[in-house]
């Protein structure tokens, strides 16, 4: 039950949960691991270990379902049945501690999405939700797998390559700095909120305007204002992550889409969104 998205995303922990991680030139991003993870529509198929370090997951889906995928790290002493267990309903307490994010549904023209991880030895859940036509995640309908990240001899430093543009995300707004142009960019998404958050990124459609994302009912079946262009999906406190899309001529919006427990609406009717102009 996965698909993906073209979107190349790379994801890693904030220093408080794994160290301190250094950003790097490009170069230094072509030296890693890739974790290829097979998505059917019942189930993920993908190696059952990978040497620590800076991996690519490379999600890809070989059924009809659309997907999104979460990177999420099994406590010590916590079973993955267990943590598989807790998914179920995509509640925000799920999402609290040790998700990294991942790529969110891939773009209709895209046949896969990967994610950028700094794996540090342990266990982790992968997790992906199906996505309806609407681009909702199922909370009843998801598939998960688990991977040992073992120790290596020589572990690939913790280095990603400089963003186009940062952007921050806080309980109560985002923040964007950069200049942004055409072509494929890189975009860094700090959750420096108390709260797990999600992002969605979309480039809004002749005639409409960021009022009219704000007024859009992501829970009825209204067309957006907007073409989504990619995301990530729900990202605890302190992480930090990076995606790479391709952006065109326009404005476009980036906003969470998460509702918190005990509010009725969800982050981007509440001030959680952005927009920037791409000439």
């Amino acid at each position: 039950m996965r698909r993906a998205s073209s979107a190349a995303v790379l994801v890693r922990t904030a220093a408080v949960a794994f160290g301190a991680a250094n950003i790097a030139p490009l170069s230094l991003a072509h030296a890693q691991r890739v974790l290829t993870v097979l998505a059917s529509d019942t189930a993920l198929s993908t190696s059952p270990t990978v040497p620590a370090g800076i991996t690519t997951v490379r999600l890809q889906l070989t059924g009809k379902t659309r997907r999104d995928l979460t990177v999420h790290r099994i406590p010590a002493g916590t079973m993955p049945e267990d943590v598989a267990k807790g998914a179920a309903g995509r509640r925000e307490s799920w999402f609290q501690q040790w998700s990294f994010g991942g790529p969110s549904t891939p773009h209709d023209s895209a046949p896969d999405a990967m994610a950028t991880v700094d794996l540090r030895p342990g266990r982790y859940a992968l997790v992906s939700y199906v996505v309806d036509s609407a681009g909702r995640p199922r909370p009843d309908r998801y598939a998960w797998r688990d991977v040992t990240v073992i120790a290596a001899s020589i572990l690939i430093p913790a280095r990603f390559p400089v963003p186009d543009a940062t952007i921050k995300v806080k309980d109560a707004r985002i923040e964007e700095t950069g200049a942004l142009r055409t072509g494929q960019r890189t975009l860094q998404f700090e959750n420096v909120g108390a709260r797990p958050h999600d992002v969605l990124i979309g480039r809004l459609k002749p005639g409409k305007t960021v009022d009219d994302v704000v007024r859009w009912d992501r829970d009825r079946n209204d067309p957006p204002p907007f073409v989504y262009v990619g995301g990530l999906t729900p990202m605890s406190s302190g992480m930090v992550a990076q995606t790479r899309v391709v952006l065109q001529a326009g404005t476009h919006v980036v906003f969470c889409t998460t509702r918190h427990d005990g509010q009725r609406d969800r982050d981007y009717k509440r001030g959680v969104l952005t927009s920037f102009k791409v000439n």
